[in-house]
């Protein structure tokens, strides 16, 4: 397996997703971050990914309009299990290549009982 798995993806924070004081909505946040989380595994499904069983969602900071933000996605580690995805929502601060952590996230996926299955078979 390669656990070099990972995905970078650019999010804007924009007046459709903040409310009123100009802050991004977590909720908002909750969903994108739970959507990249699928994308380091797709490859180890035969099927598409199933719903993760497990999940750590934390707030750092908060993100505001016009704010560019990084989610980055990571496999982190395969276990008999499942497959555990690390997220990290950084956002550039103002002195020369520093970021820093707006959310951080930990996913479990499991492991597809049928492709184990077919994968025994197969051999």
């Amino acid at each position: 397996m390669n656990t070099n798995t990972y995905t970078n993806v650019p999010f804007i924070v924009t007046k459709k997703i903040s409310n009123a004081n100009g802050f991004l909505l977590p909720s908002t946040l909750y969903d994108t971050v739970k959507d990249i989380a699928a994308i380091p595994v797709k490859g180890f499904y035969l099927q598409e990914v199933p719903e993760f069983t497990d999940y750590k969602f934390k707030m750092h900071k908060n993100a505001f309009v016009k704010d560019k933000l990084t989610i980055q996605a990571q496999l982190v580690k395969q276990t008999a299990n499942g497959y555990l995805v690390n997220i990290l929502v950084t956002k550039p601060k103002n002195t020369l290549n520093h970021h820093e952590r707006v959310c951080s996230a930990l996913f479990n996926f499991p492991v597809d009982n049928v492709q184990i299955n077919e994968s025994k078979t197969a051999c």
